[in-house]
């Protein structure tokens, strides 16, 4: 298993990837018929964002994190993470190395901010985010609605670089 960039041309593998993770897991936000392939768009993602992926030798990809980073000029210096991984690779470091990977990666772009949102009961998900540095900031409450009931999220982010000559306070 390797950690890898993932290519404009691995959008079908990508996208598999994402429909069984969907499929596995209730901490994604799409339910497992929801997602739909559009080439063109997905393409277009990768070559504008930071992709990784969780990739076998085959280069078969297994799990896939994504930092989106808006083109609105207030905002680019901020990173938006996505992370899904297969069930039967969960619990073997895959996702701290991914997010190692981003971490470094975002640093070198000269991004400031990383953040994400969680399930408040994904309770593995949130230690990894903490361990990498994370914090919560705040709670999403009844953000996401499944099985007949409302959730809170974690809005949780890191700052990159926390000088205090960087910061405006009020």
């Amino acid at each position: 298993m390797k950690i890898e960039r993932i290519c404009p041309d691995e959008t079908k593998n990508l996208y598999n990837c994402m429909k069984q993770i969907d499929s596995e897991s209730q901490f994604m936000l799409y339910a497992p018929d929801e997602r739909s392939y559009n080439e063109e768009t997905l393409k277009d993602n990768i070559k504008h964002n930071f992709y990784i992926g969780l990739k076998t030798d085959e280069g078969d990809i297994k799990g896939y994190s994504f930092v989106h980073i808006s083109s609105v000029a207030k905002i680019k210096h901020i990173g938006y993470i996505i992370t899904g991984i297969e069930n039967n690779y969960h619990h073997q470091g895959y996702a701290t190395q991914m997010f190692e990977e981003i971490i470094k990666w975002a640093k070198n772009k000269g991004l400031r901010r990383l953040e994400l949102t969680v399930l408040t009961h994904n309770n593995p998900a949130i230690k990894l985010y903490e361990k990498m540095g994370f914090k919560i900031e705040g709670i999403k409450r009844q953000s996401i609605y499944m099985d007949g009931l409302y959730h809170d999220e974690l809005y949780m982010a890191m700052l990159l670089d926390e000088s205090p000559e960087t910061t405006l306070a009020f």
